[in-house]
């Protein structure tokens, strides 16, 4: 006689965390392409989403360092995205005050 077999039910990895970790990494694209902005933000959110729904699966979902990814990706491209725009605005901002010329370096 052979012992019943017992199947092990597989754990699946929560899709919520890997989108969030793929919206980060396009994300990251922000520093040329500013409008990505809302890429990483969408990926932070989903990317906290997922890890509380992770944490509270009770070991049935997995991808907690997915979501953690998704979450960090999304942070750095979305600073990224506010770089390029911050120092057109910062450049436009010292033109208008200082009549179009740049500041001289000589004291």
């Amino acid at each position: 006689m052979s012992s019943p077999a017992i199947i092990q039910p597989r754990v699946k990895t929560d899709s919520g965390a890997i989108v969030a970790l793929i919206l980060g990494l396009v994300a990251m694209i922000g520093l040329i392409f500013p409008p990505l902005l809302g890429l990483g933000i969408a990926g932070i959110v989903l990317g906290w989403v997922a890890h509380r729904r992770i944490g509270r699966s009770g070991g049935a979902l997995k991808g907690k360092w997915f979501a953690f990814g998704g979450i960090v990706l999304g942070v750095l491209g979305s600073l990224l995205s506010l770089v390029i725009p911050g120092f057109i605005v910062g450049v436009w901002i010292n033109a208008a005050f200082h009549g179009g010329q740049l500041p001289s370096g000589a004291p």
